[in-house]
């Protein structure tokens, strides 16, 4: 569904629907999802479409959901001076905000959001304005993957130089200051993982469960993690190996003699594999 909804935002929001396709069965769409990155998208659908707010509502799973984010639609409409798209009965309850929680939503996430749509949408014609635009929303898409909403509240106000209070610039000493120091250090590390392609090895990664299988089956140790094996003269296995719910991750190492095995496909993966180390 997440591919389906993506594809669906960059029609709708971002740009028209199609015409089998309603606004209210999109937003219902992203409402079973959950998910803050879909959800987001939510106020400005409901601004550029004018969806109608009763019908989703009364065929709406997520009630309690969909009144937070119309609570910060209301929110973000007021602020921006949007009139004429909610019901009249919502826009003019002045104390709609404060009358229904946000469940846990960040409204400052979907101000960014809001905020970052609309410019695109009143001036999508300046390329430099697009990328900046496009720029901001991965800046805070990448902020989210590595800092609390608190780290990211003292980050845009160190941004934007403003002061912050004696507890924040603790906290910000206490902890943000050390991550920002870690991904200075790592630049060139992440750089050179991220340009290698992962190797997966199917059979091999199958040959390791099936001996820890056996393993468990024959022996009395239970729930362990092979660290290593080595086939010595197609006769003997020796394997390395430690206990998962050992905290001390204390190592042990049997030897095995290949005719106790009468697997016949894990007898052929250890003869093609010979010997390998997990670590």
């Amino acid at each position: 569904m997440g591919i389906e909804i993506e594809n669906k935002l960059t029609e709708a929001g971002y740009r028209m629907l199609g015409d089998n396709e309603s606004i209210e069965k999109l937003i219902l769409d992203i409402l079973k999802t959950e998910n803050i990155r879909y959800l987001k998208a939510i106020p400005f659908l409901i601004y550029k479409h004018k969806a109608d707010i009763h019908n989703i509502y009364n065929i709406s799973e997520s009630n309690e959901l969909f009144q937070a984010i119309i609570t910060i639609t209301t929110k973000l409409f007021n602020e921006f001076d949007i009139r004429g798209i909610l019901p009249e009965e919502i826009e003019n309850f002045k104390k709609y905000n404060h009358e229904i929680g946000l469940a846990g939503l960040d409204y400052e996430e979907f101000r960014n959001e809001f905020e970052l749509q609309l410019r695109n949408e009143t001036k999508p014609f300046l390329f430099i304005e697009k990328e900046k635009i496009y720029a901001e929303r991965d800046l805070q898409m990448y902020l989210s993957r590595l800092f609390t909403r608190k780290e990211k509240q003292i980050i845009r106000r160190l941004l934007e130089e403003k002061p912050i209070s004696r507890t924040d610039y603790e906290y910000y000493s206490r902890k943000t200051k050390k991550k920002l120091n870690s991904i200075m250090g790592l630049q060139d590390f992440a750089k050179t993982i991220y340009a290698k392609t992962p190797k997966y090895d199917e059979d091999l990664y199958h040959l390791k469960k099936k001996l820890e299988n056996w393993l468990e089956n024959n022996s009395n140790d239970k729930e362990i993690s092979i660290m290593n094996f080595v086939l010595w003269d197609n006769d003997k296995i020796s394997i390395t190996y430690k206990k998962k719910n050992d905290s001390k991750d204390q190592l042990f190492n049997t030897g095995i003699k290949i005719g106790r095995i009468k697997d016949e496909e894990l007898l052929s993966l250890m003869n093609r594999y010979k010997k390998h180390d997990f670590r």
